[in-house]
């Protein structure tokens, strides 16, 4: 709307010049007309004058027709001369300040079109089975955390009628960021994992344009503090506390991860990568093919599902998956789970 009137209001102001201009240029051409019949009665006048006095010398007339004829000429060749030289002057001036006042709008519509407000936002769209939050943060913790949500039923983790969320984070805050952070937990039922994509049009800062679940360079923390959906999930605080314990490394290597893991992992865990978003849904989870298509409308083919795989000498996906809930024990899958990216593992955009 604001572009739209930006150029009505130039359009507006090239009617209103060339408007004045209109008056000022039927005036002009009145005044010039005014001159030449002016000068064309002085002539006639001495012509008649010059006749009656002068009857008895015929040379002498013939001699002063001559001079008047001349006259007339010369008078007409300057009016026309006149007309011709303010009518040029209106015309480039009536032209120029056309242009000049297009050339303006045309300014304001360039500058306007420039600043794009949504091309300053982070797009996210993300869906957990069970539970997530997510921000941008440095190693010591959050700056900033979105979400909270919890999923008690699978229309809203697939569906595009309620499943995955959509939010537009302003890319300030991610400003001084060195990890993105997602926090997910999950029931104690069937299957588990997250995928997610954030983008910024241009990228952003190390993170790049596309930032994808399953991309390499992902790390995760099994804290072994379980949450179920519905209880609200780690506040912010805790949330930092688990971050910087995973720091350390030396959390109780039987009910955690230890600390940080990557994909390759350690005897504690990995993080376990999984199916993309184009595997259609064999009747039921499986290794292999745990979730049916998240809505493909705003969830992009290459995200991938993300989780924890406590034990990566044995569960090797997709003969067997860390995607499935495994059974025995109070949290056998040490959640709740803090995965992070480090910003500089990303390429820029090409």
């Amino acid at each position: 709307m604001c572009l739209l009137g930006a150029v009505a209001l130039a359009a507006a102001g090239c009617t209103d010049d060339g408007g004045e201009g209109g008056v000022d240029e039927v005036g002009e051409a009145d005044g010039t007309t005014e001159d030449s019949d002016s000068d064309s009665s002085s002539s006639t006048d001495a012509e008649a004058g010059s006749e009656s006095m002068d009857t008895t010398g015929e040379t002498e007339t013939e001699t002063e027709t001559e001079t008047e004829t001349e006259t007339e000429t010369e008078t007409e060749s300057e009016s026309e001369s006149e007309t011709d030289t303010e009518t040029g002057t209106e015309t480039d001036t009536e032209t120029g300040t056309e242009t000049e006042s297009e050339s303006e709008s045309e300014t304001d519509t360039e500058s306007e079109t420039d600043t794009g407000g949504m091309g300053d936002a982070i797009e996210v769209v993300i869906t957990s089975d069970n539970a997530y939050g997510f921000g941008y943060g440095t190693e010591l913790g959050l700056a900033n955390y979105f979400g909270g949500i919890e999923n008690t039923t699978a229309g809203q983790i697939f569906n595009c009628n309620g499943g995955p969320e959509l939010y537009d984070i302003p890319a300030e805050a991610a400003d001084n960021a060195t990890y993105l952070y997602i926090i997910t937990w999950a029931d104690s039922s069937v299957t588990q994992g997250v995928i997610a994509r954030f983008r910024k049009v241009g990228g952003l800062m190390g993170f790049g344009e596309d930032v994808l679940t399953g991309d390499e360079g992902w790390e995760v923390c099994a804290t072994g503090m379980n949450y179920s959906p519905g209880s609200g999930g780690p506040e912010q605080a805790v949330i930092d506390d688990r971050i910087q314990a995973c720091n350390l490394g030396n959390l109780d290597p039987n009910t955690t991860s230890g600390g940080w893991v990557d994909e390759v992992g350690t005897a504690l865990g990995a993080v376990a990568v999984g199916e993309d978003n184009t595997t259609p849904y064999n009747g039921g989870p499986q290794a292999g093919n745990e979730f049916p298509l998240v809505c493909p409308n705003v969830m992009p083919e290459e995200a991938r599902w993300m989780w924890f795989n406590w034990d990566p000498q044995n569960v090797v996906w997709p003969q067997t998956s860390p995607f499935l809930w495994p059974g025995g024990g109070s949290n056998p899958d040490h959640q709740f789970l803090i995965f992070r990216l480090a910003a500089d593992l990303i390429p820029p955009p090409q």
